[in-house]
């Protein structure tokens, strides 16, 4: 578990967040956004200063400098990519945020096989979409 305080992180509202960098995540969030911005109803906004990715109304997923965070997904999914993935919780206010999973990704190409945990915050963060969920 990693507690964000170092380089790479900016305060906002208080909160330590990791910092969003189009120079050092342009390509990730190109290829991020090739998945996601075709499914239904599927929104980009800025939250923190990142790119969030938002259905009805509730975002399901946030990239940050060199990764993702995924903030909807069921237990066995959280515990899949802690365990086979290398993610780790997100900690805000000093507090385990064991909502929000952060996933680093070192090459862009690595979103493929990250797809079924992207669609499946997607699909809890709308519930009865035709197709997803």
């Amino acid at each position: 578990m990693t507690v964000y305080g170092v380089p790479g992180t900016a305060r906002v509202r208080g909160e330590i967040v990791p910092k969003y960098s189009e120079s050092g995540s342009g390509e990730l969030r190109e290829t991020f956004e090739k998945v996601v911005l075709q499914w239904p109803d599927v929104e980009k906004k800025m939250l923190f200063g990142s790119p969030s990715y938002v259905t009805r109304g509730t975002s399901f997923a946030m990239l940050v400098t060199g990764g993702f965070i995924l903030t909807r997904l069921d237990e066995a999914r959280k515990a899949a990519l802690l365990a086979d993935f290398g993610a780790e919780y997100y900690v805000g206010h000093g507090r385990v945020m064991k909502n929000w999973v952060l996933v680093r990704i070192r090459d862009p190409g690595e979103i493929e096989r990250l797809v079924p945990f992207i669609e499946a915050s997607y699909a809890a963060a709308a519930p009865g979409k035709p197709g997803r969920g």
